[in-house]
């Protein structure tokens, strides 16, 4: 791992973490995080090899990737506030988003500090598992936060639309304030 790897995982950590208490959204910070992995994605990502059972694992990294960006997304309340539309994480969320950085950053770190061991031991497993070439982790890797960030953003962002153009926002934009007994308005997609 370089510092630009722990900038992204730091970064994808704190997009969670922000909304505990609730961050309002806007189109630059559900966008923002597409943008800092697609420009990994490009920096980093020199094909995808499909020799053995590389399409495999890279297909695994892609449906991980998906199961904890869906994850993160359906157990993330977004709902209209004072100022806006309004995104809170829960903790199911949060685990859901950190799993998947967690994972990726456990492997990278035993790759890249864990030695020769560590080289012996991926070498046997890439062998065994008919994985033909380092690049297909890489793929892997990345692909896997692509889908992750992707399908949690776009889920979010459906609801932030939703909200901002739709059914959930009264009418002018204007947002009515609620009372302590009164359910928030125009909550959308919370899973409890």
């Amino acid at each position: 791992m370089n510092g630009l790897d722990y900038i992204l995982d730091a970064v994808l950590v704190a997009t969670i973490f922000l909304q505990f208490r609730g961050r309002r959204l806007t189109p630059r910070n559900l966008v923002f995080p597409v943008v800092i992995v697609v420009y990994f994605l490009l920096a980093y990502l020199k094909g995808v090899p499909t020799a053995g059972n590389d399409v495999y694992l890279v297909g695994g990294g892609i449906a991980l990737g998906l199961v904890f960006g869906l994850g993160a997304g359906v157990f993330t309340q977004v709902s209209t506030g004072d100022k806006g539309v309004y995104a809170k994480a829960g903790v199911v969320a949060a685990v859901f988003w950190t799993l998947g950085v967690v994972l990726r950053t456990a492997f990278s770190l035993y790759a890249s500090d864990g030695g020769t061991s560590a080289d012996r031991h991926i070498a046997q497993v890439m062998h065994s598992w008919d994985i033909t070439s380092s690049k297909a982790i890489v793929a892997c890797l990345l692909l896997m936060v692509l889908v992750e960030v992707g399908s949690r953003q776009l889920i979010v962002g459906a609801r932030y639309l939703s909200l901002r153009h739709g059914s959930g926002a009264p009418p002018g934009g204007a947002v009515r304030p609620t009372s302590a007994n009164e359910p928030s308005p125009g909550t959308v997609g919370t899973a409890r």
